[in-house]
């Protein structure tokens, strides 16, 4: 088997299965192993498999602070990953392979590596989006925090939510990481991800990196992928479509809109896919 046939079976594999039972860190090698064709994906693999095997040399870790320290030491002290601060221009900020090499990347990148350790290990962690930002939180039996990957794990306080949401996802973090009672981990401000949710999320900024530089056709592949393992995503076959039409690509395009109509279930969105469907039909006949 292939590289590029591997990737996709992890892919699609993933996509029949339930989102919990999801392993991030298999899912991001498979779709940077898609973006970097040749690349061989068990070299990484092997090397996330070291991250969490030096974690467990560490020793039995069951209270928050413990957990915290482990993989401050593991990923940042040991492996030096640190967040890239070009990573919105930086292709490579954003596949795991190149940031694995580089240890360094964007948020999201950094955070699937964190994900990958801790559940790994057992730990429970839960990715979350604050107001567009990604960051982490780690609960153990004596208590919760959230903690920013992008930052070297450090751990987050929030002041005055009114000012602290800025544009830029790195403007909102504190200086005193140990400091976290601030922080209202109860927020509804901060919304739990699903493993899902997050793939989507490091593959958009994929696609919008691509479409800034007006790379369409590598966009309709990046669409192509994420559709693998969320098959069911309404919004992707429907971007897919509109980019497949403007591509000229008709036929492609009406499959994509045509399971559009199968997805969903908001009358609008129908009618916009019925007309969309219509001229499309027209134009190829």
């Amino acid at each position: 088997m292939s590289n590029q046939q591997e990737a996709l079976r992890i892919l699609r594999r993933a996509g029949e299965m339930r989102d919990n039972d999801l392993n991030l860190g298999e899912c991001a090698l498979a779709l940077a192993a898609l973006e970097k064709q040749g690349s061989k994906i068990e070299s990484y693999r092997q090397h996330l498999a070291s991250l969490v095997q030096q974690a467990k040399a560490a020793g039995p870790a069951k209270k928050l602070d413990d957990q915290l320290n482990i993989l401050r030491r593991i990923l940042v002290v040991q492996n030096k990953y640190q967040g890239d601060t070009n990573h919105t221009e930086d292709a490579r900020a954003t596949n795991l392979m190149d940031v694995i090499d580089r240890r360094q990347g964007s948020p999201v990148a950094l955070g699937l590596i964190y994900l990958h350790v801790a559940a790994e290990m057992g730990w429970a962690m839960t990715g979350l989006d604050l107001s567009g930002h990604f960051l982490l939180r780690l609960s153990a039996q004596d208590g919760q925090v959230v903690i920013d990957p992008f930052r070297a794990g450090q751990t987050c306080q929030i002041e005055d939510a009114g000012a602290s949401f800025l544009d830029d996802e790195d403007d909102f973090l504190d200086d005193a990481p140990e400091e976290r009672e601030l922080l209202d981990l109860s927020s509804e401000l901060l919304r739990p991800l699903s493993h899902r949710d997050i793939l989507l999320r490091l593959q958009h900024a994929v696609k919008r990196r691509q479409l800034s530089q007006d790379h369409v056709e590598l966009a309709i592949s990046t669409l192509q992928g994420m559709i693998l393992f969320a098959p069911r995503q309404q919004d992707l076959w429907r971007e897919l479509g509109y980019l497949q039409a403007e591509r000229g690509h008709l036929r492609a395009a009406i499959t994509a809109l045509e399971v559009v109509r199968d997805l969903v279930v908001d009358p609008q969105p129908l009618q916009q896919a019925d007309v969309m469907l219509r001229e499309l039909r027209w134009r190829l006949n």
